[in-house]
């Protein structure tokens, strides 16, 4: 790792850009538990779809693979608190999926020292 790589690096772990993609995955979280807690939704593959999406776009951005899942989920399972049942380990397994995936394509595209 040279020095240029080191002072990026050190400029995408500030506080406020960490804030940023805390955000942006707590946001798509509550939007998607406000879509899937609607009366008269009843598309479970689209809410799924958009949690793996939602949690590897927020790996994708720099946000630590395991806290994606905490803050893209998180919301959809304490709307659904009441009525949590065996659901919410494949909401957590579809969560973790994504952000996995996601990390993974971050791995994968970033630039490697010659």
């Amino acid at each position: 790792m040279d020095y240029d790589e080191r002072q990026l690096r050190a400029r995408l772990s500030t506080p406020l850009i960490i804030a940023v993609r805390v955000l942006f995955a707590l946001a798509a979280g509550c939007l998607i538990a406000a879509m899937d807690t609607r009366p008269g939704w009843d598309d479970t593959g689209v809410t799924a779809g958009a949690l793996f999406l939602a949690s590897a776009a927020a790996s994708a951005v720099g946000l630590r693979w395991w806290l994606a899942p905490i803050f893209v989920a998180g919301p959809l399972l304490a709307s659904e608190l009441p009525g949590l049942g065996w659901g919410a380990l494949l909401v957590v397994g579809i969560s973790l999926a994504g952000a996995g995936i996601g990390a993974a394509a971050r791995a994968a595209l970033r630039p490697r020292a010659a």
